[in-house]
Order: structure tokens, then C-alpha cells, then sequence
């Protein structure tokens, strides 16, 4: 919990004395074309892949879903036309982690 307080404290530090400059020229090379980074989207497909041979082959737990969430959500922020389902694939993970709580208790 004190990395996510940490994070969002060193986040809120950045946002208030970051140079106007900075943000100017994000904007503008946010704007141009980008195809995505396909090489960032690799490494979750192939721990996905991992991940689903593992739960197929018979190593299920209560957290199988919540395992395939994270990896989903993961790929959803690699690549830029995935955006758009970042949210649906974080409540999917979510849902899962409190149902496995229930189950686990």
C-alpha cells in the first residue's frame, strides 16, 4: 500500500512543477499518428499464452481469473487501438479478485 501512496504522491509532485513547456510538447507529439508499440504488446501475449496452457493444463487456484485479468488489462495498456477496453478488462480483474477472496475465506 505505501508504493500506491508513494506513486501518487511522487505523481501529484511531478504534475504541480512540471515546466508548462513539458506539457506542451507531449501534447504535440501525442497528436501525430502512432501505430502502437508492438513490441511492448508482445511480452503480455506470451504470458497470457503461459497462462492459459498452465489453467488448461490442470494448476487452477481462485485466482486463475484474476491472473488472466491483470495479463489482459496489461495488453489492453501496451497497445493504443486496446485503450478503449482497459476499464471492461480491470473490472473483469477486480470482480475475479473479490470473488476469489469469497472463495478462499
Amino acid at each position: 500500500m505505501f508504493w500506491f501512496i508513494g506513486a501518487f504522491l511522487i505523481a501529484s509532485a511531478i504534475f504541480l512543477f512540471a515546466p508548462e513547456q513539458a506539457s506542451v510538447q507531449s501534447e504535440q507529439a501525442s497528436t501525430r499518428k502512432s501505430q502502437g508499440h508492438i513490441s511492448l504488446f508482445i511480452l503480455p501475449v506470451i504470458v497470457l499464452a503461459w497462462l492459459l496452457f498452465t489453467l488448461l493444463d490442470g494448476h487452477n487456484g481462485n485466482f486463475g481469473a484474476a491472473a488472466i485479468g491483470f495479463v489482459l488489462t496489461s495488453c489492453a495498456i501496451a497497445h493504443s487501438k486496446f485503450h478503449k477496453f482497459i476499464i471492461p478488462c480491470a473490472s473483469i480483474t477486480a470482480i475475479s479478485l473479490v470473488i476469489g477472496f469469497m472463495l478462499a475465506t
